[in-house]
């Protein structure tokens, strides 16, 4: 299994940033991420954005190696202030994820290496066995 290396945002998507529907004054304001994370990650930050912490709690989603907010231009930096912790919680809850599967991991091959001595404990004992 390949390192996880955190995700975050580098930079803002000038080119990509757009107002979807022009009888509101919100855009889709697109940030750069440092990698696309796996959907399993996406999982984690969809979480930690359900439950507004916030009174003004736009929405946020990922889009292959983009996060998308849809707010307003000058509430961007805010929304990229509250945007860092929903990463580093989905960061932490999928480093926690793989520990766990490299812990199952180590656990399954170690049964596998137990059951293949008892394997070699009985075949040894047949080959001695005499009727």
């Amino acid at each position: 299994m390949q390192t996880f290396e955190n995700i975050g945002i580098t930079g803002f998507c000038e080119e990509k940033s757009h107002n979807p529907d022009k009888q509101f004054l919100l855009f889709n304001m697109y940030l750069h991420l440092s990698a696309a994370p796996p959907n399993e990650w996406k999982d984690f930050f969809s979480e930690s954005r359900r439950l507004p912490r916030a009174q003004l709690w736009r929405k946020a989603w990922i889009e292959g190696d983009t996060l998308v907010v849809y707010c307003q231009p000058e509430e961007l930096q805010q929304e990229i202030e509250e945007l860092k912790e929903d990463l580093a919680v989905a960061n932490q809850q999928y480093r926690q994820l793989q520990a766990l599967r490299i812990q199952r991991r180590r656990l399954q091959e170690q049964v596998e290496q137990e059951e293949a001595c008892e394997r070699s404990l009985i075949r040894q004992l047949a080959q001695q066995l005499r009727f």
